[in-house]
């Protein structure tokens, strides 16, 4: 199993954790948290299973069971930091999604959403009885890992853009560490797309990816 791509998340977990709690912890800090965990570690993680160089196991029906735990926790999580940062800005009487962070967050909370009652039918067969959604499972996987790929790189892209927040300026970091964090964030859009595109797009009739 290669570990690159796990690295970098647990890396940037722990950076964003960090940043999270200095100088100390407050009710936002749920928000960067809560996102990062759900977005960063257990997305990123639930489309990781499925590659054979970046899977820890071979089984695929355990690879199956920990996307569908790993994703349904992720999602919770997303819109528990949605949430949180909805009450805060309330609270403070400011507006809201009033930059490209906030809007792409929004837009990933609504794919992750819809993405994750896409996989449904793919768990529960009598769905697939419903008319718009009789069609091949091959059909119906790959739209679910093409939606999916759309969510994971939003998210990606809205952790990308929080390093260069308001709020990561006023840790007083060197610009250095905001270009290696959104670095570390393309990097893994990069081996997303690279995977979705090998196992469900250039070869959609797979039927272990």
């Amino acid at each position: 199993m290669e570990i690159l791509p796990h690295l970098v998340v647990v890396g940037l977990l722990v950076f964003i954790l960090w940043l999270a709690s200095t100088p100390s912890w407050s009710f936002f800090s749920w928000h960067p948290s809560l996102m990062a965990i759900g977005y960063v570690g257990l997305f990123c993680e639930s489309i990781l299973l499925f590659h054979p160089r970046f899977s820890p196991t071979s089984q695929h029906s355990l690879r199956v069971k920990l996307h569908q735990i790993f994703q349904l926790l992720g999602v919770g999580m997303g819109c528990a930091g949605g949430w949180v940062i909805w009450r805060v800005k309330e609270a403070a009487g400011k507006d809201h999604v009033t930059s490209w962070h906030a809007l792409i967050g929004v837009l990933t909370l609504c794919l992750s959403v819809i993405n994750a009652l896409n996989g449904a039918p793919l768990v529960y067969k009598q769905l697939r009885l419903l008319p718009f959604l009789n069609r091949p499972l091959g059909a119906l996987k790959r739209r679910h890992a093409q939606l999916g790929l759309f969510a994971v790189t939003s998210a990606l892209l809205t952790v990308g853009l929080a390093f260069y927040s308001t709020w990561f300026e006023k840790k007083g970091l060197n610009l250095i560490w905001q270009n290696i964090s959104f670095a570390g964030t393309m990097f893994l859009v990069g081996i997303l797309v690279a995977q979705v595109y090998e196992r469900r797009i250039a070869a959609p009739s797979s039927a272990e990816s």
